[in-house]
């Protein structure tokens, strides 16, 4: 027999028993639509998560006060500095927060009020939908002049140009030197809504020289863990062990990444295990099919098949019906990650790679859960098998 008479036969079966057929390639069809919707929408989350901590700055780290163990009143301006002298270190950035009322005649909001320098804006890379971040001169001459994030923009001015107004914090008057442009992330629902103004301003106003926090970005990412160890050390020797700890979005994006992987892992468990069960299905459904066709296998025996032809038959059956569960399977599969693309926000897109496993997966499935049956139907008596009713 040619490969053509083969298929030719299975496709003449599969055809003939249609509802048969769809319920035997569901469980492939599902197995193989989890599987091509997991990888695609899990490589589409980790991408989405490494553009927003590569935005946020994975070449950066954070230094803070530890509440739970040491004092609140360390980190200085002075450490900052020290900080900069650092081997390997690109900018330091100081940072302080405050809760406070924003101004003007019509309306007033609470927002966070960040004391900061202009080195915070060259890190996190910000853009300006009006004017300008806070420059050295701003933070030398103590100037009382306020970055506006955008949401603060809108209740307090609402669509109007903001550069040169004045907007009172906690009863003193600044004037608007510029507007932060906010798109919408991860990395702007987690960090926007603050307001800035210089560090020195910050300081006099609150009557605080201390600092929350203060960001330090190295010029090369290979450098990170040296000048985190240099910059922990010179802290450490200030104000003693326990009192500093430190953020590190390399280690953050390594979490996420596990994260995701044992995510994807544990739902393509569960696409295999649907798999498997549509192979048992298929095994079952080629039983059923030899019982009912042992006569004809007899006959054809009779007029000479030998055993590979009739494994042959049987073994293309199976593979059929599990082609056609993967190819099903991949189509509702591409409609599954679009439809969770849409819904969840992600850039999610079936790549020809996990296509093309899903399809071969398939495929193994059917001759695994068909060979058995196939090869039943092939070691059948032709004597017996002619006397079958």
């Amino acid at each position: 027999m040619k490969i053509s008479d083969y298929i030719s036969i299975a496709a003449h079966q599969i055809k003939k028993n249609r509802l048969r057929t769809a319920l035997t390639v569901l469980g492939i069809m599902i197995g193989i639509a989890s599987m091509i919707t997991v990888i695609s929408v899990g490589s589409g989350g980790q991408k989405m998560i490494n553009t927003e901590l590569q935005k946020f700055g994975i070449n950066r780290v954070w230094f803070f006060p530890n509440d739970l163990r040491g004092p609140n009143d360390i980190l200085t301006m002075n450490d900052a500095t020290m900080l900069g002298g650092v081997s390997g270190v690109s900018e330091v950035a100081p940072s302080a927060y405050e809760r406070s009322y924003l101004s003007t005649d019509r309306t007033n909001i609470a927002s966070d009020v960040v004391g900061t320098s202009a080195s915070l804006f060259s890190i996190e890379q910000m853009t300006f939908m009006e004017g300008r971040g806070i420059s050295e001169k701003d933070v030398e001459y103590a100037r009382q002049v306020v970055v506006l994030s955008q949401d603060a923009k809108d209740e307090l001015f609402d669509d109007k140009d903001v550069v040169g107004e004045k907007v009172s914090i906690n009863g003193q008057k600044y004037t608007v030197i510029g507007v932060e442009k906010e798109d919408q992330s991860i990395y702007s629902s987690f960090f926007s809504g603050k307001c800035y103004i210089p560090v020195t301003t910050f300081n006099a106003m609150f009557s605080n020289n201390y600092m929350d926090e203060i960001s330090v970005s190295v010029q090369n990412t290979d450098q990170l863990d040296s000048v985190i160890d240099n910059c922990i050390k010179k802290l450490l020797s200030k104000y003693g062990e326990g009192t500093i700890k430190i953020i590190n979005l390399t280690d953050e994006l390594k979490n996420a990444q596990t994260i995701l992987d044992i995510f994807k892992t544990v739902v393509s468990a569960v696409a295999a295990i649907a798999l498997v069960v549509g192979g048992i299905g298929i095994m079952n459904i080629m039983l059923v099919t030899i019982k009912e066709r042992t006569r004809e296998i007899g006959i054809r025996k009779a007029l000479g098949a030998g055993e590979h032809h009739i494994l042959g038959q049987f073994l293309a059956e199976a593979l059929f019906y599990a082609m056609l569960g993967g190819l099903l399977g991949l189509v509702f599969g591409i409609a599954l990650t679009k439809a969770a693309s849409s819904v969840l926000g992600i850039e999610a897109a079936v790549s020809v790679s996990a296509a093309t496993l899903s399809v071969l997966f398939s495929a193994t499935v059917g001759i695994i859960f068909g060979l058995m049956p196939a090869y039943k139907a092939s070691k059948l008596d032709p004597v017996e098998a002619l006397r079958h009713e």
